[in-house]
C-alpha cells in the first residue's frame, strides 16, 4: 500500500502529464472494447434471427451421396433407421416423415393451387414446435393442418394474365388430385381436404400440407401400386433433435459414422462463429493499435520523468534503496498509469455503449430506422454494443500490463544510474 501511494503521489506532481497521458491509454482501451463489443452484439443479432433455440439443436438427416458407394447399398432411412437414430447418445426426439408422391394439385372453386404434402406421426405433433394460426393443432385419420402459405398459391387458370390469388384453406372447401402414375393408364382420384388447423407463419412447414403419415401411406400405395412393406419402406425426412447446442455436434458425427449426411442450423452457427471470431481478432487488433501508440506515450512520459528526478535516485540509493526498488518504483507507476487509463476506457465505453443502444431503441422501425446495418433491426433488441465482465476485466489487464510493458525500458534505465552519477547531474 506504500508503495503504490509513493507511485501515485509521484505521478501527481505533474498531474497534467499523468492525464494525457492516461488519456491516450483511455482512448485506446475504449477503442478496443467498442470495438470488440460491436461483434458481439451483432453476432447476438445474428443469432437471433435464425429462431428458437430448438432450431439450433436439430439436424437433418439423409442418405450419403458418396459416389464410391452404389446407391442400392447406402443406408436408407428406413424404419430400422430410425429406431438407431433413438439409440444415439443425447438425442431426445426423431421426428419422420414420408412425402406424398402424387399429389400436389388443388382446386378450390375457380382456382387452382399447388402443393406438397407430408405425412408425419401424430403423436410426434406437440414436438414440432408449430403454433396455429387457426384451428386447433391435432391431427386425425382424414384430417390435414396446412402451412401459411399455401393459400396463398393459387391462382384462376382461366384469366388472361397469371395473378396469385389467396384463398381461406380454413374455410373454404379445397379439393387435392392424386395421381396414379404406375400402370399403362394414368389415373387420378380426388380427395377432400378436411383443414383443420392453419400454421403460423415462419415454420419449416410453411408450403406444405401435413396429414397423418397412414394416410400418406395409403395414398402413395394406390399412386404407386404397391403395398406397404415395412422392411422396404423409405421415410423422406428424418429431423434429429439433440439434447442442448453442446452436444449438437457430437449426435451429428454419430448420425455421419452410421453412413448418413447430417446438416443443419448448427453448421450454420458454426461457420457464424468463425466469422464473427475472426472479425472480432480484427477489430480488435485496431483498437490494439491505439494502445499501441498510447504505449509509447507511457514510455516518453516515464523517461522524462526519471530525467527529471535523476537526483531523487541518486538520492534513494545513496540512502539504501537497491536497484529492484526503484525499478519496483516506476514499473508501479507505470501499471498505475496504464490501470488508470484502461478505468477511465472502460466507463467511456460503458457511457458509449448506453448512449448508442438507447438511441437505437428509440429509432422509429417504420421511419427507415437503421437500415444502414446488415441485419433486421428489430434483432438487435436496443444492445449493438454487448460489454460482458470479462470483456471489461480482459481490457483492464491489458491497459495495465501495456503501461508495465511501456515502462520496463525507463525502469530499467533508472535502476542501472549509479548513485555517484545521479547526483552530481544537473
Amino acid at each position: 500500500m506504500e508503495l503504490l501511494q509513493l507511485a501515485f503521489g509521484n505521478l501527481l506532481r505533474a498531474r497534467a502529464r499523468f492525464v494525457m497521458t492516461a488519456g491516450g491509454v483511455l482512448v485506446g482501451t475504449a477503442a478496443v472494447i467498442l470495438l470488440i463489443a460491436l461483434t458481439i452484439g451483432l453476432q447476438n443479432a445474428a443469432e437471433a434471427g435464425i429462431g428458437s433455440s430448438t432450431a439450433l439443436t436439430e439436424l437433418d438427416v439423409w442418405p450419403s451421396w458418396n459416389p464410391n458407394v452404389p446407391s442400392d447399398q447406402a443406408p436408407q432411412l428406413t424404419i430400422e433407421t430410425v429406431r438407431s437414430l433413438w439409440k444415439v447418445p443425447d438425442v431426445v426426439l426423431v421426428i419422420p416423415s414420408a412425402n406424398l408422391d402424387g399429389g400436389g394439385e388443388m382446386t378450390a372453386g375457380q382456382y387452382t393451387g399447388y402443393s406438397g404434402g407430408v405425412g408425419i406421426d401424430p403423436r410426434l405433433l406437440p414436438y414440432l414446435g408449430l403454433t396455429a394460426a387457426q384451428g386447433e393443432l391435432s391431427l386425425q385419420p382424414g384430417e390435414v393442418i396446412v402451412g401459411s402459405e399455401v393459400g396463398r398459391n393459387f391462382f384462376d387458370p382461366k384469366a388472361e394474365e397469371w395473378s396469385p390469388v389467396e384463398v381461406d384453406m380454413y374455410n373454404t372447401p379445397v379439393k387435392m388430385k392424386i395421381y396414379q402414375w404406375a400402370g399403362e393408364t394414368p389415373a387420378d382420384r380426388i380427395v377432400k381436404l378436411n383443414v383443420v388447423a392453419v400454421l403460423a407463419p415462419g415454420s419449416a412447414y410453411d408450403y406444405s400440407i401435413l396429414m397423418p403419415i397412414e394416410d400418406v401411406i395409403e395414398f402413395n400405395e394406390w399412386t404407386n401400386n404397391t403395398e406397404f412393406d415395412p422392411e422396404t419402406f423409405v421415410f423422406g425426412r428424418v429431423v434429429v433433435r439433440a439434447r442442448d447446442r453442446d452436444t449438437t455436434n457430437g449426435v451429428a458425427e454419430a448420425i455421419r459414422k452410421m453412413g448418413f449426411e447430417v446438416g443443419g442450423m448448427s453448421d450454420f452457427i458454426n461457420q457464424l462463429n468463425q466469422f464473427f471470431g475472426t472479425m472480432r481478432l480484427m477489430l480488435g487488433g485496431i483498437g490494439g493499435v491505439a494502445l499501441l501508440v498510447a504505449a509509447f506515450g507511457v514510455a516518453n512520459t516515464m523517461t522524462m520523468a526519471i530525467l527529471e528526478r535523476t537526483k531523487e535516485i541518486g538520492l534513494m540509493k545513496a540512502i539504501g534503496a537497491t536497484d529492484r526498488d526503484v525499478m519496483t518504483i516506476f514499473l508501479t507507476e507505470a501499471a498505475l498509469v496504464g490501470f488508470s487509463g484502461g478505468v477511465a476506457g472502460v466507463g467511456l465505453s460503458l457511457f458509449v455503449q448506453n448512449v448508442v443502444n438507447t438511441a437505437l431503441a428509440n429509432v422509429p422501425q417504420d421511419q427507415g430506422g437503421i437500415t444502414f446495418l446488415p441485419i433486421d433491426p428489430s434483432q438487435i433488441q436496443g444492445n449493438l454494443f454487448v460489454i460482458p465482465s470479462e470483456l471489461i476485466l480482459f481490457a483492464v489487464t491489458l491497459a495495465t500490463l501495456v503501461g508495465i510493458g511501456a515502462g520496463l525500458f525507463p525502469a530499467l534505465r533508472a535502476a542501472r544510474l549509479l548513485p555517484v552519477l545521479a547526483l552530481k547531474s544537473e
